[in-house]
């Protein structure tokens, strides 16, 4: 029975969801006037994980994430010598993240939302938080009571009375415009040249939305009063969360969210000082996900955040303000094994006659015990049948202790040498290659990992997420070429062209065609 920790409660809890068959997520998204980072990547890969899971259980899920598209930031990145406006801005960025999303293996969403469509039920939110004392006006500016809501607090911790005044570093005017200086703004007047919407209320007649009541209005009008599980990272705990819990929760009849999930964050650590460095362009060491894949494939990713707990920080080294991958590298090294595991069962298989792999229960007639996981029937079958179940045992139990990546991980690892001690290098018996073959791939597809064939496991491959990768960028598995490259680039301009055209020579012969333009080295298919 899967337990998580919930950050409401500050504890373990079971897993319960109000309808026994649906789960209702919410995750935040991003403010999109950037592109996502490897951060932004750890976290979205991990609510994928945990909806996987989910529906390995048998649950259906519904779940949601939103884009902020109104934004501070978006109007400074907008008006540029392009001529783009905070639409272009924001929906550019919306694209990239539904591309790096994809090319993650992140399954689609049930909807995405955008904050501008959902302006109305905004407006209708924080007409009602007026009607009913959370909420004040100033200068046709609308602002959140804190002192209205005995909880406040209560989700991060924090307690009210020891929040400093003047904490934004206007001590005086927080303390002429608010009752108490955590009071947020719900609503703000916009300036000439903004975004603008009409409310219809004479005190405050004009405006846009601030960031806290988006997601409330949003999450609200798609998942209900009440729904199960909301969360994003680390970074939304306070205020964010905490302040959608204050403006929520007051209008319901109940508690408005069952459960909080909250991913760590990255840290980079200077591997001289020992010291957390901030992540910054600055730096140099932002690192978008088209970076992330041109070094590793987008399964070796997969498998090195779920090797990590969520809850704990993920460390990454740096040297001179560049990340090192030292620590990724390592992680890695027990995931090749398996890998290389699945690709001698692939090889084994892809001979074998459909009719050598024998037949399973007939589906409908499953007794309850085999139901969950689906396809059950199909691992637990062959000459390796005891360490497939007691592999399955060991994984579910590491993720139904708060999702543990880190022993479900280790599940897989030792599931793989335990098969290589049985001997199953050198079985032919296709039945019991195949049945391990599934279990590998089915509970490694929970990591995000996609890795199946579509004879062998059908059922699985319908599933699979198809990246999306424009004509021109790089995929996970051309991580080997793009590096090529890279060292082909760096002899020519060492003047090693002997290096240099050695390397092309041996793309060429491997069919990639390299065409070197003026804005840099373009490869592709070789044309037949």
């Amino acid at each position: 029975m899967l337990h998580v920790h919930n950050t409401l409660t500050h504890q373990k809890e079971k897993f319960t969801p109000a309808h026994p068959k649906v789960v209702r997520i919410y995750t935040c998204g991003l403010t999109v006037y950037a592109p996502m980072h490897i951060g932004h990547a750890r976290t979205y890969c991990f609510w994928d994980t945990f909806r996987r899971y989910l529906e390995y259980q048998g649950l259906h899920v519904v779940s949601v994430i939103n884009y902020t598209d109104i934004d501070d930031r978006i109007m400074a990145a907008s008006g540029g010598t392009d001529g783009s406006g905070c639409l272009d801005v924001a929906e550019r960025y919306a694209a990239f993240f539904r591309r790096d999303c994809q090319n993650l293996h992140i399954k689609d969403y049930a909807t995405y939302t955008r904050a501008t469509d959902f302006v109305q039920e905004q407006i209708d939110h924080i007409a009602r938080l007026l009607e009913t004392n959370h909420a004040y006006v100033v200068n046709g500016e609308v602002f959140y009571d804190v002192g209205s809501f005995p909880e406040y607090g209560q989700l991060s911790g924090k307690v009210l009375e020891d929040q400093e005044a003047g904490a934004s570093g206007r001590l005086e005017e927080d303390m002429a415009r608010k009752r108490n200086p955590a009071d947020f703004t719900l609503w703000k007047p916009s300036l000439p040249g903004q975004p603008t919407w009409q409310t219809g209320h004479k005190d405050w007649p004009q405006g846009r939305p601030g960031w806290h009541i988006e997601c409330s209005a949003m999450s609200t009008t798609l998942l209900g009063s009440q729904f199960d599980v909301h969360g994003g990272g680390i970074d939304n705990l306070f205020p964010h969360h905490e302040n959608e819990v204050a403006q929520s929760q007051p209008l319901c009849a109940h508690p408005w969210v069952r459960y909080w999930l909250h991913p760590e964050h990255l840290d980079l650590r200077d591997e001289e000082t020992n010291k957390s460095v901030k992540m910054s362009k600055s730096l140099g060491n932002v690192v978008s996900v088209p970076d992330l894949l041109a070094k590793y494939s987008y399964d070796e990713v997969r498998w090195f955040f779920s090797s990590s707990h969520y809850r704990t920080k993920l460390q990454i080294t740096t040297r001179d303000s560049k990340i090192t991958w030292e620590l990724v590298d390592a992680a890695l090294g027990g995931y090749l094994r398996v890998k290389k595991l699945l690709a001698n069962l692939k090889e084994k298989l892809a001979s074998a006659p459909v009719d050598a792999f024998g037949k399973g229960h007939y589906l409908s007639m499953r007794p309850a015990q085999d139901q969950v996981p689906r396809m059950r029937h199909l691992y637990e079958t062959g000459a390796f049948a005891a360490h497939t179940k007691a592999f399955i045992g060991e994984f579910q139990q590491a993720m139904d202790d708060d999702l543990n990546g880190p022993r479900a991980s280790a599940a897989v690892f030792g599931y793989v040498n335990a098969l290589y001690a049985a001997g199953i290098e050198k079985s032919e018996d296709a039945a019991s290659l195949l049945a391990v073959y599934r279990a590998l791939t089915r509970h490694l597809f929970i990591f995000g990992i996609d890795e199946v064939d579509a004879r062998l496991y059908p059922e699985l491959y319908a599933e699979t997420v198809k990246a999306a990768v424009a004509k021109g960028e790089s995929k996970g598995g051309d991580g080997v070429i793009d590096r090529l490259l890279v060292m082909r680039q760096e002899a020519r301009k060492a003047k090693d062209f002997a290096k240099g055209d050695a390397i092309r020579n041996l793309l060429v012969e491997a069919g990639v065609e390299v065409e070197d333009t003026p804005k840099g080295t373009r490869w592709g298919a070789k044309k037949s």
